[in-house]
């Protein structure tokens, strides 16, 4: 009686299933042919564990649209139009060891797809993500790319021809930044000079040019990812001091330092400082009780700075940011990330003082978020 009432239910429930099968219509997966419309915020996840993806979220709400996939180790640099962004990444061959290549990718924004990809020669530093390690020169004809084996130099590329086609010697020196104008490039350098270097379609390239010394790495060291404001390159040191340098001649040369009279607050982060053109406004992320190696504090506020005079415009309270991006419209917005993975967007409020509000976050943007570009 029990095995003829279980057999009964069975052929029911499988009739039933058979049923409910006729009914279940299959699903269609498609794949968008171009990311949603609207303006983009890029978050590379530089990894430390394996590739350095980057992820793109619509600037509104913070949504996820997609990501690129490069390989570990990578930096990333957007064109001017946000059209096109290039990346340097390294395929080790078998993940944790064996031979490196070193590619360049050239991405879409709006497909999201490699348009191009070529390998350079493989010494580009392993380093945390930043503004300085891989650069457009010259009208964005040429990636600058840093090295370090540790010994430091810098890879030419020249991207008509997809290849490098130069390695300029940086001893002692960090990062490539490009002039405004023509095949030269500037770097910062240990013993407290700054470093002009100029190279040549061929591949041929100058004798380094060697600033005065303007800071001291012992007593006053600086940040060494600058911001171009104008024509200008201004440098921040850990002690809270704005040095503005020229950089349109052969030789670099300080035009002035400028103390943000913090008091007991200093400059903190990994990308501590970002610059809004339209307004003339310096976002300078800051922590309190600043001693010996705590430049690489998280920002606990972050503070609005008039890029003429040097004055603190305003002081808004922060969320922990390792850094931040300001976009480049009339009205501008800030985005942060935290070194938890927090994206984090903030609306300004421009005028005689400058306030930060916080409208959005979207935590777990990214695992080890290291350097931020928009496309607006």
């Amino acid at each position: 009686m029990k095995l003829t009432t279980a057999l009964t239910l069975t052929l029911a429930g499988l009739a039933g299933m058979a049923h409910a099968a006729d009914e279940i219509q299959p699903e269609t997966l498609t794949i968008e042919k171009t990311i949603a419309p609207g303006p983009n915020v890029l978050v590379m996840d530089f990894g430390m564990v394996g590739s350095s993806p980057v992820y793109v979220f619509g600037s509104e709400e913070l949504k996820l649209k997609g990501n690129i996939g490069t390989g570990s180790f990578g930096q990333m640099v957007l064109s001017k139009d946000g059209k096109t962004l290039y990346t340097v990444s390294a395929y080790l061959e078998r993940y944790v060891y064996g031979d490196i290549d070193a590619v360049i990718h050239e991405w879409d924004l709006q497909t999201m797809t490699a348009k191009r990809e070529f390998e350079i020669n493989d010494k580009f530093g392993h380093a945390e993500s930043q503004p300085g390690l891989l650069t457009l020169a010259d009208d964005e004809k040429f990636l600058l790319v840093q090295n370090a084996t540790p010994a430091t130099s810098v890879t030419v590329v020249d991207l008509a021809k997809g290849a490098d086609i130069a390695e300029v010697p940086t001893p002692g020196c960090w990062t490539a930044i490009p002039a405004v104008e023509g095949r030269r490039f500037t770097s910062i350098c240990g013993d407290g000079t700054l470093a002009s270097y100029g190279f040549e379609a061929d591949g041929t390239f100058t004798k380094p040019v060697k600033s005065a010394q303007i800071f001291d790495a012992d007593k006053d060291a600086l940040f060494a990812n600058p911001l171009r404001v104008g024509s200008k390159l201004v440098y921040l040191s850990f002690g809270g001091n704005f040095l503005v340098v020229d950089d349109s001649a052969e030789t670099a040369t300080l035009e002035k330092t400028v103390s943000i009279e913090g008091g007991e607050w200093a400059p903190g982060g990994s990308e501590v400082m970002t610059y809004h053109a339209p307004s003339n406004t310096i976002f300078v992320m800051m922590h309190k009780g600043a001693f010996d190696g705590s430049h690489k504090n998280p920002a606990e506020e972050i503070w609005a700075v008039d890029a003429e005079t040097f004055k603190v415009k305003g002081r808004s309270a922060a969320n922990g940011e390792t850094g931040i991006l300001a976009t480049k419209g009339d009205a501008p917005e800030l985005f942060g990330v935290t070194h938890t993975g927090t994206l984090v967007k903030y609306s300004v409020a421009l005028g005689d003082e400058v306030t930060l509000t916080k409208s959005a976050e979207r935590e777990g943007a990214a695992i080890f978020p290291a350097l931020m570009v928009s496309d607006f």
